[in-house]
């Protein structure tokens, strides 16, 4: 019995190499190799792997299922290291070719295990920021808007503690008189919050946007570069934004969307709207010429062991703004992420 089993291989490769034979001959009269290989039931991958195996002078086909080899625990220590210093970048048969003895089977599930603990252990540190009182800090952005070839965008403020989107404006142009007009409104409608988060785009750091938040005594708060996941709560209402005007026809109606998630109950919130937790809001008592003098030390005191150019863009200013509001217990951090 064991000698039959040993034959296998070889009375298979025979077969293999029969028909790989006859695709040759198909393709003597023109035919393609995809045409070919369709002609005698396989696939074109498959008949060029076995023309490479030919030319290669190994069997054709082996049999199927997975040939274990014994490989040593440093082995794979050394595959799983090599997937972490390379943050998961490096392929299956790049990890094969690596360490030798490694099948592509056995690299692909040590890739796949140590990629799993690797995001476990990611949101494990990651760090999850919580804005305790509404009316604190508020997020602005922009979404573009394609419809019927028209080039718009929805410039939305929403605070950062519930997902209360507070003012919204389609826009023909993305530029800093749009952002500065849109955040005055919000100010005047709901009160100026004491921090805005904005990203990097430029219309939010021009003369006209820094007027008015300094006219409101309100702190630019800006994410690092490439980093989204910084406006958190933000983003996340953009994909709601967008999946609602992927379902909707017709015209674009951006107030009756806005009303209906503003008033939709969440369990997130206790099966509370947002908006019912927006009217419930406490008063905000601060002193703001006093918070902006806290942040304005703690940055300057940062700036001296960073090294880095004074902006409200740099690491200083958002780890000084981050601090104060979590002394004034106005924001808080938790580990464990969900991003």
């Amino acid at each position: 019995m064991s000698g039959g089993r040993r034959s296998q291989p070889r009375r298979t490769s025979e077969r293999c190499r029969g028909r790989l034979r006859l695709i040759e001959a198909l393709r003597a009269r023109g035919l393609t190799l995809s045409w070919a290989a369709r002609g005698i039931g396989i696939h074109r991958t498959t008949a060029s792997r076995w023309r490479r195996r030919e030319r290669a002078g190994d069997r054709v086909a082996r049999r199927r299922g997975p040939r274990l080899r014994p490989l040593s625990v440093t082995a794979c220590s050394d595959a799983a290291r090599l997937v972490q210093e390379t943050h998961g970048l490096i392929g299956a048969d790049a990890l094969r070719h690596s360490i030798r003895g490694l099948t592509r089977r056995l690299a692909a599930e040590i890739k796949r295990d140590t990629c799993r603990v690797m995001e476990r252990e990611r949101r494990r540190e990651a760090e999850r920021v919580i804005v305790t009182v509404p009316g604190i800090l508020r997020g602005f952005d922009a979404m573009e808007l394609s419809r019927r070839g028209a080039a718009r965008h929805a410039l939305i403020a929403a605070d950062g503690c519930v997902p209360f989107r507070t003012s919204w404006r389609v826009v023909t142009r993305y530029d800093g008189q749009a952002v500065a007009e849109v955040l005055r409104r919000d100010f005047e409608s709901f009160g100026a919050p004491l921090v805005l988060r904005l990203d990097r785009a430029r219309s939010h750091d021009v003369a006209a946007v820094r007027d008015v938040l300094q006219e409101h005594r309100v702190l630019a708060l800006h994410g690092p570069p490439h980093h989204p996941r910084y406006y958190g709560q933000i983003e996340r209402q953009n994909l709601e934004h967008r999946e609602w005007l992927a379902t909707s026809t017709g015209t674009l109606d951006l107030d009756a969307m806005m009303d209906a998630l503003n008033a939709r109950p969440r369990s997130t919130l206790g099966w509370h709207t947002a908006q019912e937790l927006w009217q419930a809001r406490p008063r905000m008592d601060v002193d703001r010429q006093a918070f902006a003098e806290e942040v304005d030390e703690r940055a300057a005191r940062l700036r001296e062991h960073l090294e880095v150019t004074p902006s409200t863009q740099d690491l200083a200013w958002r780890l000084a703004v981050k601090q104060t509001l979590v002394n004034r217990e106005l924001l808080r951090t938790e580990k464990g992420g969900w991003c």
